[in-house]
């Protein structure tokens, strides 16, 4: 089931977003690092302020949370950002990702595109957004998260 995210998700979310982060990026930056990012980029405070966002969203299974994903409309071009799409490893691979992100997308209809920024040694990430219609289209030295110099490729689809 794929629903709104609400208050009482925030600290499964945050977990899962913990653990989807050393699973993925530990080898990438080092298990301290990545503590240290998601302590900060997805602590509950910080989700908090995605409450209300159309984009915000939930999966779960038996009324477990096994995927969240955020996307937002930019206004100044018309396209969707989207920000975070993540899925338990235990969960991955099973088409729960494709379905977090049209469900996404879908509370933004008529919107003409969709972009995103990923990083450029998560082989396994580039692959699912090439798979989804996704390509590389630029790069960002600091993939305007929070000055943390993470680059980052930007990856964008037409929704046409």
């Amino acid at each position: 089931m794929i629903r709104v995210a609400g208050e009482a998700d925030l600290p499964l979310i945050a977990a899962l977003l913990c653990e989807t982060w050393h699973a993925t990026y530990d080898e990438i930056y080092g298990a301290a690092k990545v503590a240290d990012i998601s302590k900060r980029w997805h602590g509950e405070a910080q989700l908090a302020r995605n409450l209300g966002t159309p984009g915000f969203l939930v999966s779960t299974d038996g009324g477990t949370l096994t995927g969240t994903v955020l996307t937002t409309a930019d206004a100044s071009i018309g396209l969707v950002d989207l920000h975070r799409l993540y899925v338990y490893p235990a969960h991955q691979s099973k088409g729960l990702g494709r379905a977090l992100f049209d469900a996404a997308v879908a509370c933004f209809p008529g919107a003409p595109g969709v972009r995103l920024e990923v990083e450029p040694a998560n082989f396994r990430a580039i692959e699912f957004y090439q798979h989804l219609g996704f390509a590389v289209v630029g790069k960002n030295a600091d993939c305007g998260c929070s000055g943390d110099h993470i680059s980052a490729l930007v990856m964008s689809k037409s929704l046409a």
